[in-house]
């Protein structure tokens, strides 16, 4: 299959099939092929491709968890269209960081946008200030809501990111060692990290009023 958005369609058609536990005969048949065109011998696709012809039901949810494993192995993200609960779990985590905007003082809160150019929600999302600045990374993944704390600690490195573009100074700032803060996953939970004195948790991202 040479049509990148013809394999890129089939992807996400299989996808959202196979996360209900079925997928279609024809469709997973034609995805163990692409697969086996790019590496030959594979056993997922090998396998897939084989309860695809002989298409009996009771194969399906077996075909379903093979259809994940081949789609890992080519490297297919699924979007926000496929995983929407992925978007409400960053809008989640959005309102959590803007709680530690408000609480440092800054005027206004920050908006959690997807690209305007991505119809199909496929691009990532990426976090606007008050005055429409942008951080220069690469957004926020949509894999990074699948859970709460990577999904604090994304949208809070982007937030910070924009942030600091639009007010030209460090955000937020350790109080007791005035160095700017990182978002980071510590011990399984979200945190604002300052390296000073040999690095600890200032707050909770979301929390800043908690801050120790």
């Amino acid at each position: 299959m040479d049509d990148y958005a013809a394999f890129r369609r089939l992807c996400r058609t299989v996808y959202v099939a196979a996360r209900a536990g079925s997928v279609d005969c024809t469709d997973a048949f034609d995805l163990a092929a692409a697969a086996l065109e790019s590496t030959p011998g594979d056993a997922a696709a090998t396998e897939l491709a084989s309860l695809s012809i002989d298409c009996a039901e009771a194969s399906r949810p077996r075909m379903a968890e093979l259809a994940l494993a081949v789609l890992d192995a080519v490297d297919y993200e699924p979007g926000f269209a496929e995983e929407p609960a992925w978007l409400a779990g960053l809008q989640d985590a959005m309102r959590l960081v803007n709680q530690d905007v408000t609480a440092t003082g800054l005027p206004h809160p920050c908006r959690l946008k997807v690209h305007p150019d991505q119809p199909d929600l496929t691009g990532n999302a990426y976090a606007a200030s008050w005055d429409g600045h942008t951080g220069t990374a690469q957004g926020v993944f949509p894999r990074s809501g699948a859970d709460p704390v990577s999904a604090l600690v994304a949208v809070a490195e982007d937030t910070q990111d924009a942030i600091m573009h639009t007010i030209w100074a460090a955000w937020p700032v350790c109080p007791e060692h005035h160095l700017g803060v990182h978002a980071e996953d510590h011990h399984e939970s979200a945190v604002w990290w300052c390296t000073g004195a040999g690095g600890h948790a200032v707050a909770p991202i979301g929390d800043w009023r908690a801050r120790s």
